[in-house]
């Protein structure tokens, strides 16, 4: 008769702490990061009344005799399944999605958390909200490198405010040289009254280019008409005539015909007119076409050439020094012959100063037929900073990415690198746990990389008080990268919820309750019963 009591009492003590997990993975239902619980029940003790007899003589054995002894705790498990993610918009916080664990560091005792909830205190260390402990992972170099990620290396994250500068070392170049552009070559006037005091002319003038297969580049043919008087062509005359002259990409008369004068009649007045002064080796900007007088002519207008060099790309960069001083380097790609380009060193200007050699000389890029480039895609350029700086920067200049096809000039530089001193701005934490850092000199450097645990038995775990620790049945910690050999990825600005299942917690509230009854109601009854037996004898 006792026995029903006592195992009606051990089944009131198991249905309570059912109800006790449940109330606390209830309780819990809003608590990021948090892992509900479970318990299994299992028979206790058996009392064996009689024991199992074998077959014999045609006669089938007996199974044993026992009376179970009551019910006790079998397990309290922990539900390690992830949780839903929900999105906070806080920067500084991170789920992950997968399997792993955090890892917040007290002194020398390390724990796992999968509640991401951070911040950063004011030493700038991320640290997690819910226990205050510092979150571990690699911080990264100056130059924004992760060199070692093992365990022993790990250390508490935190932001750098500041970035040195970095020295400018490589510039590229891209975009298109214009195989069809070519020097602007105009008079001033395109009508040049002539007089010898009687009679009166106006002479047409234009300059063309020749674009014939003999001709060479910057070479010009220009033409002349005449309206009343004519020109000495050959043995017999003209109004119009023609003379070519070729100049170099600056605009210097390279040559001029071998008689550089033409002689022009009018109303009987025959007179040589001089072109450009009949000299080679002077600047064509603002020369007369006609600039000597002559005898028999008493008037004749002037008119002077404008020539712009436009077969040229004007290109400036901004290179940093090892200080972080910003240097402005300009120059120009001048057109110097059909598929040549050539920088000539003369032009280049640092900081608006020409002079010196840092090309080591004029740098030429040619082209072949097909308008990719043949050679001169790398130069050598090398300057001495200044301000306190006295060894020369040297910067490796790139143009294997020019083309020159007839279009737009659009040649410019593709990407420089160096930068000034930056100061901390603002971060952004990937899928993949990197802390990238943004800073006002327009530069992102990776800050640090989050580390993740993760364990053969992660259900093993000891709680501690929203924590985890290491058991001697959750097996060591492996630390990994997130998205690497099994590891969850991160979800930047997002937690992850508790995972208990309302529904089901209410069930198993249910038949908590219905269990913890119907061993209460046993004890009533055995009591009734002992009752009865007492009431045997009166």
């Amino acid at each position: 008769m006792m026995r029903s009591m006592y195992s009606s009492v051990s089944g009131l003590k198991v249905h309570q702490q059912m109800v006790d997990i449940i109330g606390n993975n209830i309780a819990n239902i809003n608590t990021i990061g948090f892992k509900g619980s479970r318990v299994t029940f299992k028979e206790m003790l058996t009392q064996t009344i009689k024991g199992a007899s074998s077959p014999q003589d045609g006669q089938g054995g007996t199974n044993p005799m026992q009376v179970g002894l009551g019910v006790t705790t079998g397990s309290i498990d922990t539900n390690m399944e992830s949780g839903n993610l929900q999105p906070t918009g806080k920067k500084s916080d991170a789920a992950i999605m997968g399997d792993g664990f955090f890892i917040v560091n007290e002194g020398t005792e390390q724990f796992y958390t999968r509640a991401g909830s951070f911040s950063f205190d004011k030493d700038g260390y991320l640290f997690n909200t819910q226990s205050g402990l510092r979150v571990q992972g690699w911080v990264a170099t100056e130059e924004g490198n992760i060199v070692d990620t093992t365990e022993d290396n790990l250390e508490d994250i935190y932001l750098d405010k500041s970035m040195n500068p970095q020295e400018t070392s490589f510039s590229s170049f891209q975009g298109n040289l214009a195989a069809n552009q070519l020097n602007g070559f105009v008079f001033s006037k395109e009508k040049v009254e002539i007089t010898d005091g009687t009679d009166r002319d106006t002479i047409t003038v234009s300059a063309e280019p020749k674009t014939n297969s003999l001709a060479g580049f910057n070479e010009w043919s220009v033409n002349l008409t005449a309206q009343v008087g004519n020109f000495d062509v050959g043995a017999g005359t003209s109004k119009t005539t023609s003379f070519d002259i070729t100049l170099d990409e600056t605009g210097q008369i390279t040559s001029l015909p071998a008689t550089p004068s033409v002689t022009y009649n009018l109303g009987g007045s025959s007179d040589p007119l001089n072109l450009f002064g009949g000299s080679t080796g002077v600047d064509i900007e603002g020369q007369s076409l006609f600039p000597t007088s002559t005898t028999n002519f008493t008037s004749i207008e002037e008119t002077s050439v404008d020539y712009q060099e436009l077969a040229q790309r004007d290109i400036s960069i901004d290179v940093y020094d090892t200080q972080g001083t910003m240097h402005t380097i300009d120059f120009p790609i001048v057109k110097t012959d059909f598929n040549e380009w050539t920088i000539p060193q003369n032009k280049v200007a640092i900081d608006g100063v020409s002079g010196g050699t840092p090309l080591g000389g004029d740098h030429i890029i040619t082209f072949d037929g097909t308008g990719n480039i043949l050679s001169g895609d790398q130069a050598d350029f090398s300057f001495v900073p200044g301000g306190g700086i006295t060894d020369a920067q040297n910067i490796e200049l790139d143009f294997s990415f020019l083309t020159q096809f007839s279009g737009d000039m659009t040649a410019d530089f593709k990407s420089v690198d160096g930068y000034p001193q930056g100061e901390f701005q603002t971060f952004a934490i990937d899928s993949t746990g990197k802390l990238t850092g943004s800073f006002d000199n327009g530069q992102n450097k990776t800050l640090a990389q989050f580390g993740l645990a993760t364990f053969q038995n992660s259900a093993g775990l000891t709680r501690e008080g929203g924590l985890f620790s290491t058991s001697n049945n959750s097996g060591d910690a492996r630390i990994g990268i997130p998205g690497v050999d099994g590891v969850g990825e991160l979800a930047p600005s997002s937690l992850e919820m508790s995972n208990v299942d309302l529904a089901q917690q209410f069930t198993d509230m249910i038949t908590a309750q219905r269990g913890f009854q119907a061993s209460s109601k046993l004890i009533t009854t055995s009591d009734e019963m002992l009752q009865q037996l007492v009431n045997l004898k009166r």
